[in-house]
């Protein structure tokens, strides 16, 4: 018996970004092995996916915790690691995604947003520096309380809360590092540290699909190096969902050749992306002088200088 549109569309909503089980959800441990759908979707079933699962999108309350601190010292000098949780509230959120920061990096965070929201923030107070006393246990867990606060104010302010600058100081240093250990081949390490961020970004940038593919991308080519086929077909397949209504975009076309390329290795049937890809050459020509997926991934996050 064939599967109709809609049990397709609710098998696939597995894969969608806001399903807490999704693979990310792992964190740093395994890769999950849930089963993927047997057959993938007409243009005309994908466009129906898309449609149902932006009109159950609801706004993500967020909450930041700081549970335990480090104390660090390297090259003669001393300084406290906060780490804090990003936990997304109102429901059970078993992906909790965590980084640590400094002091210096709670600070370089004020700055950036002063620069552009500093009428928002005149009632925000940023903790102060303190001159003695910053490694005492009550004035750490003074600290810990006074960064929660300012982050959830913080978030509290929608402009501040979609704007790159908040966003960025929950992932960047993570992506720019992951990116780094796929350009020298430590897939493992990339794969390790992508899936955190990748799971601080479901939480942080759904309205910004395209962080998401990038990500999705990076991990999808770290699990097909690492040879977790499915899961590198799993990956690949979230990204392509999302690309699929920017078909211009520069990652459509080398994403779809290579989930192809992984599903044949799977012995899925994989021709609705296959007739997909003619239809793109047809109205665009030749697309085989296109960079690959992974050429296009490690041009990502390159550091300056």
């Amino acid at each position: 018996m064939e599967v109709d549109d809609n049990d397709q569309i609710n098998r696939l909503q597995r894969l969608s970004m806001s399903d807490d089980q999704s693979a990310a959800s792992c964190g740093n441990e395994a890769l999950c092995g849930r089963a993927l759908p047997e057959a993938l979707l007409t243009t005309k079933q994908l466009f129906q996916y898309w449609n149902t699962m932006n009109k159950k999108v609801k706004p993500i309350r967020l909450l930041f915790e700081i549970p335990e601190t480090r104390t660090v010292k390297e090259q003669g000098s001393r300084y406290v690691m906060y780490k804090v949780v990003v936990i997304r509230s109102g429901t059970y959120d078993g992906n909790q995604a965590c980084i640590e920061r400094r002091y210096s990096d709670f600070e370089k965070l004020h700055r950036n947003i002063l620069r552009n929201f500093k009428e928002e923030v005149e009632e925000i107070t940023f903790p102060k520096k303190m001159m003695a006393g910053n490694f005492l246990p009550g004035k750490i867990a003074e600290r810990k309380l006074a960064f929660r606060d300012y982050l959830a104010q913080l978030y509290a302010i929608k402009d501040i809360r979609f704007s790159d600058e908040f966003i960025e100081f929950f992932y960047l240093p993570e992506v720019q590092e992951g990116y780094g250990c796929l350009r020298s081949g430590q897939y493992t390490r990339a794969l390790k540290g992508l899936l955190n961020v990748f799971s601080l970004q479901e939480k942080l940038c759904m309205h910004h699909h395209i962080t998401l593919v990038l990500t999705l991308s990076a991990i999808g080519l770290c699990c097909r190096d690492l040879g977790h086929i499915e899961d590198a077909y799993e990956f690949c397949e979230k990204a392509g969902l999302i690309l699929h209504n920017f078909s211009c975009h520069r990652y459509y076309y080398p994403l779809m050749t290579i989930q192809v390329a992984l599903g044949n290795e799977l012995g899925r049937n994989m021709r609705h992306l296959q007739e997909r890809l003619i239809k793109m050459e047809e109205l665009h020509g030749n697309q085989s002088n296109q960079p690959s997926l992974k050429e296009l991934v490690v041009q990502e996050y390159i550091l300056d200088g």
